[in-house]
């Protein structure tokens, strides 16, 4: 990518973030960016995309009624009863080791989810939802859409898919050159 296609791409996501923060009614810090340099883009989307983050968890955990969006995250994951290995549940919720572990067990203990050792691979354990689970996640689900939370996705995948494109740019191994 061509350097100021990476400012140009920065500032366009930078916009769009704006854009979602103006309209979830959430209070904003004054957006300023400066088209003089990468780097001040660069802490402007950093610092709109945390507060982005940050937000969007707050809003929906209020929404679901919980105290984080971890649980959430987890059944949704499991949600296809196929079962699911504690890697792939680190992905979802950005959790790791001891607290991924302790949620689970939680859940466990309220009946959300259960464990069990995957038959091909006795190395792995999988995590399945109990019925509750799925009238959990079911319920929850309600919760979003009544709430109205689901209308930031209704964009046919336009935020979704700039998150996504800008997390592959950050993982390119050549990073381009400015």
């Amino acid at each position: 990518m061509r350097p100021n296609a990476e400012i140009e791409f920065v500032m366009g996501f930078t916009a769009a973030i704006y854009f979602y923060l103006k309209h979830s009614h959430t209070a904003l810090y004054s957006v300023v960016v400066d088209n003089s340099t990468g780097a001040t883009a660069l802490e402007e989307l950093t610092r709109l995309v945390r507060q982005a983050s940050q937000e969007l968890e707050r809003s929906i955990s209020t929404c679901l009624g919980e105290t984080s969006t971890a649980r959430w995250h987890v059944l949704v994951a499991v949600a296809d009863s196929a079962g699911h290995p504690m890697t792939q549940l680190a992905d979802a919720t950005q959790l790791t080791g001891a607290s991924l572990t302790r949620l689970i067990d939680a859940m466990i203990a309220d009946n959300l989810v259960h464990r069990k050792v995957d038959d091909t691979d006795r190395r792995r354990v999988l995590v399945f939802p109990t019925r509750r689970g799925l009238a959990t996640h079911q319920k929850m689900t309600r919760a979003i859409e009544a709430g109205g939370l689901d209308q930031f996705a209704d964009d046919n995948g336009r935020l979704a898919r700039s998150l996504s494109a800008f997390l592959e740019q950050l993982h390119d191994p050549e990073p381009a050159r400015i």
